[in-house]
C-alpha cells in the first residue's frame, strides 16, 4: 500500500487523498482507515521507517564495494548524512508539510524516534561504536544538523540542491560547538516547522 501511495505524493501531498489515489490504484474500495491507523502521520511514519530500511541496505552495499575505505569520519558522517538527506528529493516540494505534521504535539514523539534511528545509523556505519562520554552529545548534535538540513532543503531552488549540500558542510563544521546547544537547536527546529506554511 505504501509504494502504491508513493507516487502520488507529489501531487496530493501527504494526505487521504494520496492514500486513497494509492488504493484506487490496488484495485481496492476507496476506503482505506486502518490502512494507516494515524492517518496523515501513519502515512509519513510508514515512509521513514521503509525509507531507513533502504538506506541501511545502500549503506551497507557502499560498505561492500568499500566506497568509505580511506576517509576521515567527519566525511564520512557528511557523505552518509546527504546521503540520506537525498532520498527525499522525491518528495521535498511537500516535505514542509509532512514537518508540519510531525511537529504537531501528538506526533513529536514519532518524530523524533525516526530522527534518533536515522543519527544512530550514521554514526554507526560511520564507524562510531563505543558508548562513550561524548555518545549523547555527538547524536544529538548530528540530531541537531540534520534537522536544520532538511528544512533548509525544503526551501532550497538551486540545481540538484548544491546550496544545501554546501549548508549541510558548514553545519558539520559547526558541530564542535553545537554539542552543548543541540538540544535548544532541536527545540528551535521543531518550532519552526510548525510555522511552516504546509501549501508550499
Amino acid at each position: 500500500m505504501l509504494k502504491a501511495t508513493l507516487p502520488f505524493i507529489p501531487e496530493f501531498g501527504w494526505s487521504m487523498q494520496s492514500l486513497l489515489h494509492g488504493a484506487r490504484a490496488l484495485g481496492y474500495p476507496s476506503v482505506v482507515h486502518g490502512v494507516f491507523p494515524g492517518g496523515e502521520a501513519g502515512l509519513i511514519d510508514a515512509y521513514l521507517e521503509d525509507a531507513q530500511k533502504t538506506y541501511i541496505q545502500m549503506v551497507e552495499d557502499k560498505l561492500k564495494r568499500g566506497e568509505l575505505e580511506g576517509l576521515r569520519m567527519s566525511e564520512k558522517i557528511k557523505l552518509l548524512t546527504w546521503l540520506r538527506l537525498e532520498m527525499n528529493k522525491p518528495f521535498i516540494k511537500k516535505w514542509p508539510e509532512a514537518l508540519a505534521i510531525m511537529a504537531r504535539p501528538s506526533n513529536v514523539g514519532m518524530s523524533l524516534s525516526h530522527l534518533g534511528h536515522i543519527v544512530d545509523d550514521i554514526w554507526y556505519y560511520a564507524g562510531d561504536r563505543s558508548p562513550d562520554m561524548n555518545w549523547y552529545t555527538k547524536r544529538a548534535s548530528l540530531a541537531a544538523v540534520y534537522s536544520s538540513t532538511e528544512l533548509y532543503m525544503t526551501q532550497d531552488l538551486s540545481p540538484d540542491y548544491v546550496e544545501t549540500e554546501k549548508f549541510l558542510e558548514r553545519r558539520l563544521d559547526q558541530a564542535a560547538w553545537l554539542g552543548s546547544t543541540s538540544r535548544q537547536v532541536i527545540s528551535v527546529d521543531f518550532k519552526t516547522r510548525e510555522s511552516i506554511d504546509i501549501s508550499l
